[in-house]
């Protein structure tokens, strides 16, 4: 029981300082387990492994053990942004601090560990409780994009990565099922206790007041959000075997809400402007107690699994997530302690900011085959759409568009120990942005213009103990 615990401590501490990212919808990760991953996330039906405390928990009641995975993933991004940030009529047009090329993210390739999984606490007559940990949600980019145009020649030189996300929420699960129907049918049911880490950075263009012209018409101003907090929801999930050949799923995960407080920092950057004050200096500003909430979506899952021999097996899923929740986050919840030139701050703080997300489907096909005892060959293909809509597109939160995911794996069982190679493709469809957006009317822009490529790719090395 001590070694048990141990390794729980172990896995929890690996889980929180190291995670992976991969190409989901929005900046959702396309699922958890790898097993569940190679399969294209095709796996509601089956249910077999640790991960169905995720994708369905009625599956945990055929779970025979505690089981902890350890993924080793090179990740390999290739987005590319040119931008078209400009405005003008007649003729004649003027950019706005982005200027004409191609750009990619700082960190292109990287290499990361991530640990998971579900420890059994109890089995009783059909009844299965434990917990289980893992990270739906998952994001990190970092550009270097705005470039202040001729005139600012400002006495502390503008960030390098002026736009970088860093978003991470990772679940504790809490889970019980239990057997009905002479073990032919699953329920399910867990308690999502999620805590987030959210982390901002982008530049805003801020109108300034009547009588300044081109190029003094918009002030930049460096914004920096530091927050994290706490939500909880739930998921529940059915699970019936109709015969030794056919299952069926079906699952539902609540919406949660996370209250997140942090800070937020401003600092607009201002020009020399000819016969005024101004002279290239900045205003600063520190929230010193920021709330808002991070509104996730829920979703509702159906899938079907079919054994056509006793060495294929093949599944599929169809379900739908409601990112319609994600409006907008609030930043105007904010004590701000004003610094120099508070006479043109232009209430920066009373803004928020817009997504105006849509509902999503996402499609998988996936299949296992066993090629001699423990060996296991797995594929999956899933195909998702994107609730990112073009008026509140930024790189922010780079999901282009409609994707296409082909994923492959191969895993060794030897006893208690299950080694796999894991391996992911996800092409993009090309997105062009063609103008500016003011998607809430505060006077501010809420879109990057511009055209976008992305592909994804991934491998990895799995480690599964059972015990």
């Amino acid at each position: 029981m001590k070694s048990r615990f141990i390794l729980l401590l172990a896995a929890l501490v690996l889980f929180v300082f190291s995670v992976p990212s991969f190409a989901g919808g929005g900046f959702a990760l396309p699922g958890v387990g790898s097993k569940a991953l190679n399969m294209g996330g095709a796996f509601r039906g089956l249910a077999d492994d640790w991960s169905a405390a995720f994708w369905n928990p009625a599956g945990l009641a055929y779970l025979t053990n505690s089981e902890f995975t350890m993924n080793l993933y090179t990740l390999n991004f290739r987005p590319e942004y040119a931008p078209n940030f400009t405005m003008g009529e007649g003729g004649f047009s003027y950019s706005f601090g982005y200027p004409d090329e191609t750009y990619y993210p700082e960190d292109r390739a990287f290499f990361l560990p991530s640990f998971s999984g579900f420890h059994k606490f109890a089995q009783y007559e059909g009844f299965i409780g434990g917990v289980a940990f893992c990270v739906p949600y998952k994001l990190e980019s970092r550009w270097n994009l705005y470039k202040p145009p001729a005139g600012y020649d400002n006495n502390v030189p503008y960030p390098r990565f002026d736009h970088t996300t860093d978003i991470l929420v990772w679940d504790l699960h809490p889970t019980v099922a239990k057997t009905f129907m002479d073990d032919k049918l699953a329920l399910g049911l867990g308690l999502s206790i999620q805590r987030s880490d959210f982390e901002l950075r982008r530049t805003v263009l801020v109108r300034t007041p009547q009588g300044y012209s081109r190029p003094y018409d918009f002030f930049p101003v460096d914004e920096q959000m530091l927050t994290d907090g706490w939500g909880f929801g739930f998921n529940a999930g059915i699970l019936y075997k109709a015969s030794p050949k056919l299952q069926l799923g079906f699952s539902y995960q609540s919406p949660v809400d996370i209250d997140l407080e942090g800070d937020v920092e401003l600092e607009m950057y201002l020009p020399v402007i000819p016969g005024s004050d101004i002279l290239g200096e900045t205003a600063y500003f520190k929230d010193g107690d920021f709330k808002t909430t991070l509104p996730l979506p829920g979703e509702v899952g159906v899938g079907l699994m079919y054994r056509p021999n006793e060495k294929l097996t093949l599944t599929s899923d169809l379900s739908s997530t409601n990112w319609s929740r994600l409006e907008f986050l609030d930043t105007r919840d904010m004590t701000i302690t004003p610094g120099q030139q508070d006479t043109i701050y232009l209430n920066v703080r009373d803004a928020e900011i817009p997504f105006n997300w849509d509902n999503i489907v996402r499609f998988s096909l996936g299949g296992e085959y066993i090629l001699r005892e423990g060996l296991f060959l797995r594929g999956g293909y899933f195909f998702e759409q994107s609730p990112v809509p073009d008026e509140t597109f930024t790189l922010l939160i780079p999901d282009l568009g409609d994707k296409h995911s082909f994923n492959l794996g191969l895993s060794y069982q030897i006893n208690s120990l299950e080694l796999g190679y894991d391996y992911q493709l996800v092409t993009h469809k090309k997105r062009e942005v063609t103008e500016l957006e003011d998607a809430n009317g505060d006077g501010r822009f809420d879109n990057m213009p511009g055209t976008y490529k992305m592909l994804f790719h991934s491998s990895g090395l799995s480690f599964t103990y059972r015990f």
